[in-house]
């Protein structure tokens, strides 16, 4: 196992550059490359799942319309464009279905990495399973750790901010995958800062589609600071990250710059990524969990809720019920998908929250508007950041409470293999394209055994793409 320290007064970002470019896939922990393979799995599910959401077919018109280099293959939608145009489409892809994994303190982890990944194979030769892991895993890893230096759930949402860390775990991945060397990649990242900015609440509150948007731009724009650092552009690299003008010098709050780095190439952070059940904004997973769980208990139905009063976290509150004109009065699916009373409500109708929750019979049923204006929600310091704490009052004068902070998918919780495979299935149906139960069947084989596969375009990309395109 190999071990990386900063030498010398360098930024830590030559340090990352320096793991990411001799880090192979022999290095990694077999643990490490499990967590990997089941994560890309749930990445092209919810990819799957997300395709034809409102917003995507759009983008597919703008980029094909510019065309440009027959690069990459448009999955579902056909025909080829430059690597950094199909990164714009299959970005927002597995954001759509709000539904991707994250991490409990950096946020939103794969969803950045895989699309961008995925796009930039049109840049190489065939690209191995074992390549395509060792680099899916690097820029998990090294968006985790800037991430969570940054204190994005801890501190930035508290602050109206989302972090902008992102951009550098895809820039690893993608720089990774093309094989730059150190200083092309010290280059790239260095010009990844210069694009990249503390990202406001205003993605999320309101809920607009620039929640899926916003990760298509990410990737566009990895890709293109690596093709940039090719062609020799040069970007700053001695304060990327630390000093007066690094990026963790943009937060208004205590950072944890020695996370970076801490037992780096030994420990793997992304063993902590955490998995989604429910498609929703994480922030309401534990008050679904919640009312799912005491109904089942206590053996009652939504119309025998007389109120709900929920109690959730500074960043949920910031997320779920701000604006609260908005939040308790979603139109949009963005707006029903960040909104804490509308999930709550279609979970107490429906025990679950996903795709057709949000379908636009979904969002007009008369009884969940109306149950939501019963529930009521605070914000509570003392609430764990993804925690809630519920109670419920009956129509027969009950009262029931429930706190929930670990719902099904955390690390203390874990998906099983079985669970991510359902999840997979369970996203297929909503695709822009049908596929046939045997190209499932394949792909999930497929993926759970990439490292056996010599070619992943042909795995991952080649049986998404329209028959005759």
């Amino acid at each position: 196992m190999m071990r990386f320290a900063r030498q010398g007064n360098e930024d830590p970002m030559a340090t990352l550059c320096r793991m990411t470019l001799q880090t192979q896939y022999a290095d990694l922990p077999a643990d490490v490359v499990h967590h990997a393979r089941q994560t890309l799995l749930d990445a092209m599910g919810v990819t799957i799942g997300g395709s034809a959401m409102e917003g995507i077919p759009a983008v597919v018109s703008l980029v094909k319309e510019r065309g440009g280099n027959p690069q990459t293959p448009l999955p579902f939608y056909g025909g080829r464009v430059p690597a950094n145009e199909a990164a714009l489409v299959m970005g927002p892809m597995p954001r759509a279905m709000d539904c991707g994994d994250l991490h409990e303190e950096a946020g939103h982890v794969t969803e950045y990495v895989v699309p961008t990944l995925l796009a930039a194979t049109g840049l190489c030769g065939k690209v191995s399973g074992k390549e395509f892991l060792a680099a899916l895993a690097i820029g998990q890893e090294i968006l985790v750790r800037i991430g969570t230096a940054y204190k994005v759930i801890n501190r930035a949402i508290k602050h109206h901010e989302c972090g902008g860390h992102y951009i550098f775990g895809a820039v690893a991945a993608v720089g990774k995958l093309l094989g730059l060397t150190q200083v092309q990649l010290e280059n790239a990242q260095g010009i990844a800062r210069t694009m990249t900015q503390p990202n406001t609440m205003g993605i999320y509150s309101p809920a607009t589609l620039m929640v899926r948007m916003h990760h298509g731009l990410v990737s566009q724009a990895a890709i293109t600071c690596c093709q940039l650092a090719q062609r020799g552009i040069t970007g700053p690299r001695d304060e990327v990250l630390l000093g007066p003008r690094g990026y963790l010098s943009t937060a208004r709050w205590e950072t944890d710059p020695d996370f970076i780095l801490h037992e780096l190439g030994e420990h793997w952070e992304i063993e902590n990524i955490i998995t989604k059940g429910y498609s929703a904004c994480y922030f309401s997973h534990s008050s679904i969990d919640a009312i799912r769980a005491l109904m089942k208990e206590y053996k009652f139905g939504a119309a025998d809720i007389a109120s709900i009063h929920i109690a959730t976290s500074t960043p949920g509150w910031r997320a779920v019920c701000e604006p609260q004109n908005k939040k308790w009065h979603p139109v949009t699916v963005p707006e029903c998908q960040f909104s804490l009373p509308y999930v709550v409500a279609i979970a107490a109708f429906d025990d679950k929250v996903f795709l057709e929750s949000y379908s636009e019979e979904a969002r007009n049923r008369p009884e969940v508007r109306e149950l939501m204006t019963r529930i009521a929600a605070e914000e509570d310091p003392d609430v764990s950041d993804w925690g809630a704490r519920l109670v419920v009052k009956l129509r027969d004068g009950r009262e029931l409470k429930k706190e929930c902070t670990y719902v099904k998918g955390h690390p203390r919780n874990p998906f099983t293999e079985e669970d991510f495979i359902a999840k997979f299935r369970l996203c297929v149906p909503y695709a822009a394209i049908d596929l046939p139960g045997q190209i499932v069947d394949t792909m999930i084989h497929n993926i759970l055994h990439l490292d056996e596969v010599d070619d992943v375009t042909k795995v991952l990309l080649d049986p998404l793409v329209p028959s005759g395109t």
